[in-house]
């Protein structure tokens, strides 16, 4: 199994694996059987990878979906998941969580219009760029109650990128403190608040 990191840390722990192995070995290592409501090769390897990385950190949990589409795992603990590319992440902990895990790329830049103010963070690189939408993600994904403007309700205090760090964001009028770490050529991000 790839698991490619294992992080305990701020009350959370968080797991990340490498996705590049086959569908039929991931399906070796898992007894799922919903497999059959995807239809994409890439959606299935990640439904399976997110469900053995639970294993790994709360063998006893399952995974189900509230109304929103937020994944729970109830046990009095909180589970967020997160795919790009060929990995794989997830982060539980008995508070309140949301993760994004994003591969550094030009499209965050592309689309910068659609979840940052025009005047907030310059200059953009792709890097920054990716690195507010992987914070507005997890931040989006802690409030798991959907219906969020990524510019009018989550803002990012200016920052210097650095291999790992905190942020500090504002959802509405709650300041959240944010987690990252440059993993390979990805940004990994996090929120763990107390409910």
């Amino acid at each position: 199994m790839p698991l490619l990191q294992k992080i305990e840390e701020n009350d959370c722990q968080i797991a990340i694996w490498d996705m590049s192995e086959s569908l039929d070995a991931l399906i070796e290592s898992s007894s799922s059987l919903e497999l059959s409501k995807f239809k994409t090769e890439k959606r299935k390897k990640e439904f399976l990878a997110s469900r053995l990385l639970l294993n790994k950190l709360l063998p006893s949990a399952s995974i189900s979906y509230n109304k929103y589409g937020a994944p729970e795992i109830g046990n009095n603990h909180f589970i967020s998941i997160s795919h790009s590319k060929n990995l794989a992440a997830i982060i539980i902990s008995k508070n309140k969580v949301g993760l994004d895990i994003e591969i550094i790329s030009g499209k965050p830049l592309r689309l910068a219009s659609k979840f940052i103010s025009k005047d907030s963070h310059n200059p953009l690189s792709k890097e920054k760029a990716t690195l507010i939408w992987c914070c507005k993600e997890a931040v989006f994904k802690w409030h798991q109650k959907g219906s969020v403007d990524f510019i009018a309700d989550i803002k990012i205090k200016p920052f210097i990128i650095k291999e790992k760090g905190q942020l500090i964001a504002t959802f509405k009028i709650q300041n959240l403190s944010l987690h990252y770490k440059k993993i390979e050529n990805h940004f990994l991000v996090y929120v763990c608040k107390r409910k």
